[in-house]
Order: structure tokens, then C-alpha cells, then sequence
């Protein structure tokens, strides 16, 4: 049986999981679902704004997730909600199965190649790396596909370990999303 804490911290985690997953999917339905053509003719400006703040908040967000257990500042050593202590709960609970510590290391190895973004762009302003002009945190689409997949599976495994049972958090539209602001501005320029 989970203890209290460790389903508590679990479903904190998860329902970051969940921003994680919202954030991809609204970002692919405005910049990689063919209507860049009509947000270009609405606000090219904008909807340029929108593509980096987005990617950059992402990736802090995915950050998140990739953090040691613990922090410590100023002397005061702080818990996160991440990876790694969801799997010290759990291996200290005896609920760390090989399936969670081969999904946490695909997780983790997606977090290595996104890192240097993070901690030099965009958490810190590293001016060796912005004066190089070097992509930090490039990756392939089957990078990021695998990352998204094995999310979902980690949290499904880790919910059915704990008895707080797997959910599928794929999906994310709901009534005033994205796509209805797709569906309005189509909607504009045909009766326009």
C-alpha cells in the first residue's frame, strides 16, 4: 500500500503532467495542423509571439519534471515534484518496478538533450552560449513523440503501482480552446 504522501506528491506530479500535455497539444494544433497560412493573414506578429513564449515555457515546464528530489537554498533544503522523487518514494516503498525505472530513464535522457536550453537560455541568460548563437536543446520528432509517449506510460504505471489507476491525458480540447479559435477565424475570413 502507497503511502499518503507518495499518492499525493504522484498526483501533483500527474496533473503537471496533464499542463505538459495541454501546452503540446495547443501548441501543435496553432503552428503544426496547416493553418499557418490563415494566422499569418490574422496577426503574423502575434501569433510569432505566442510560437517562442510558448516553446519557452515548455521547456521549463518539462524541466520541472527532470529535477533532483531536493533543492536546497539559502540553507533550507526544499522537496520537488519530480522523476526522481516519485522513484525514491517509491523504491523506498518497494513499488519501483523495472517498467518505472526504464520509463524514468527514457524520460530523463529526453531531459539531458532539452537542459542546456533551459539552464543557459532560458532560466539563465548565459552569455558565452548567446554570444555562439548555437541551438541549445535541438532535437528530432521522435525525440519528442517518445518523451510524450513514455510520460504517459510512466504515469499510467506509476498510478496502477500506487492504486491511484492509470488516465489517459492524450486529449485536451475543451469548449473556448484552441481549436474553437481556429474555427472562429476560419469562419471570419469566409464570410469576410
Amino acid at each position: 500500500m502507497a503511502s499518503q504522501k507518495l499518492i499525493d506528491d504522484f498526483c501533483m506530479f500527474r496533473d503537471h503532467c496533464i499542463i505538459i500535455r495541454r501546452d503540446y497539444n495547443t501548441y501543435n494544433q496553432l503552428f503544426f495542423s496547416g493553418v499557418d497560412e490563415l494566422l499569418t493573414k490574422t496577426a503574423p506578429t502575434f501569433f510569432n509571439d505566442i510560437a517562442e513564449i510558448m516553446h519557452r515555457d515548455w521547456l521549463l515546464q518539462v524541466c520541472k519534471i527532470m529535477d533532483s528530489s531536493t533543492i536546497k537554498i539559502k540553507g533550507v533544503t526544499y522537496e520537488t515534484i519530480s522523476i526522481e522523487l516519485l522513484n525514491t518514494q517509491l523504491s523506498k516503498e518497494n513499488l519501483l518496478t523495472d517498467q518505472i525505472k526504464k520509463l524514468s530513464s527514457q524520460i530523463l535522457a529526453y531531459g539531458d538533450l532539452i537542459k542546456p536550453a533551459r539552464n543557459k537560455r532560458i532560466a539563465h541568460f548565459d552569455r558565452d552560449n548567446a554570444a555562439s548563437g548555437i541551438t541549445l536543446g535541438d532535437h528530432d520528432e521522435k525525440s519528442l513523440s517518445d518523451f510524450i509517449a513514455n510520460l504517459q506510460q510512466y504515469c499510467d504505471e506509476v498510478g496502477r503501482v500506487i492504486g491511484a489507476g492509470p488516465l489517459d491525458f492524450s486529449a485536451s480540447g475543451c469548449k473556448g480552446d484552441v481549436l474553437d479559435l481556429i474555427m472562429v477565424l476560419r469562419k471570419y475570413y469566409k464570410d469576410a
